[in-house]
């Protein structure tokens, strides 16, 4: 799922300027600093020396404030592309295809190993005491099925990664129900929907945008300190910080996925409405008409020519009757 079809929700120059400087600005200041200390500290030339990285001149600010603003600006429209990598859409390439597929095939083997120690432990019984065992299957189950849901309910569906998963369930599972397709519903919902729900999903997007960019660069930022310290012995071991940030930073982005996913459904669930009225279908009156009425709908949105016809009615015209409810009650 792109992130960015909400792109649109966050117009207005203020909304902007404050997702570049939480998304873009923050982490390549942050990148910029810290590898300014390994310059500044002489590994590549000598001994390792802290006390001559802190201390900083006015020069110097000025050249990590261009640096880091040059690093956010040039990574900003990059924003798409990587969370396509994280996900898991790597290419065509041998290597890239290789990888995908032995990623995939774990995922569908854990997918399938969760389902089966979901099932298999038993519940709890409803007892003051109860033993050990049976409170480890318990845990067991729970955590098993709290994982299995984050995957999407076809195998075909099954990416290469956690994120790529979690949001691949949301994308195919979101707007189901009313037979809605989510990836072509929800630019036009972040125009008309409230503003509340487009700022919660908004809040949720630039969330998830921020951990896959401390991600990223801290993931470059690790093998950047080991080509500094890999001949300072103990000193080597430091590249194991940003290897940690950039791990939580990722796993704190899968966490986010679902609250993100969570505010796409809620958007769905409670701007669908307002979208059939500002498109001139009107309410259905019913679960059945509104599947019906947006088999239609999805169709029109995608531009196909070959459809039948889609009748228009105002916001204040009311959609057929219900035949169960003009039916005649015998005396």
């Amino acid at each position: 799922m792109s992130t960015d079809i909400l792109g649109a929700a966050g117009a207005g120059s203020g909304r902007i300027g404050r997702y570049f400087t939480v998304v873009s600005a923050l982490p390549a200041a942050v990148f910029v600093v810290y590898i300014y200390l390994l310059i500044r500290t002489g590994a590549l030339s000598g001994s390792v020396n802290w006390h001559a990285a802190v201390a900083v001149n006015l020069a110097d600010v000025a050249v990590l404030g261009v640096a880091s603003f040059l690093i956010a600006l040039t990574m900003n429209p990059l924003q798409f592309a990587l969370i396509q990598l994280f996900e898991g859409y790597w290419g065509t390439s041998a290597p890239a295809e290789h990888l995908a597929v032995s990623r995939v095939a774990y995922h569908r083997h854990r997918k399938r190993h969760l389902y089966k120690s979901g099932r298999t432990a038993e519940d709890v019984p409803r007892q003051t005491r109860v033993p050990t065992a049976k409170l480890r299957d318990q845990i067991r189950r729970d955590e098993s099925l709290h994982a299995y849901s984050s995957y999407p309910d076809q195998e075909r569906d099954i990416l290469p990664t956690r994120l790529g998963n979690v949001l691949r369930h949301y994308e195919t599972s979101i707007g189901r129900q009313y037979g809605l397709d989510l990836l072509t519903v929800v630019p036009r919902l972040a125009m008309v929907g409230g503003e509340r729900e487009i700022a919660y999903v908004t809040n949720q997007r630039i969330q998830l945008e921020l951990a896959l960019r401390t991600s990223l660069l801290a993931l470059i930022a690790a093998p950047v300190t080991i080509g500094f310290m890999w001949r300072h012995g103990p000193w080597l071991l430091l590249a194991l910080v940003p290897y940690a940030i950039a791990y939580l930073a990722y796993r704190g982005a899968v966490a986010v996925a679902h609250e993100y996913g969570a505010s796409l459904a809620v958007l769905v669930d409670l701007g669908r409405f307002t979208l059939y009225r500002r498109v001139g279908l009107g309410d259905p009156r019913s679960i059945d008409e509104e599947r019906q009425h947006n088999r239609d709908l999805m169709r029109l949105f995608r531009a196909e020519i070959n459809m039948d016809p889609v009748v228009y009615r105002s916001a204040t015209e009311p959609g057929p009757a219900d035949p169960a409810a003009t039916e005649e009650v015998a005396p």
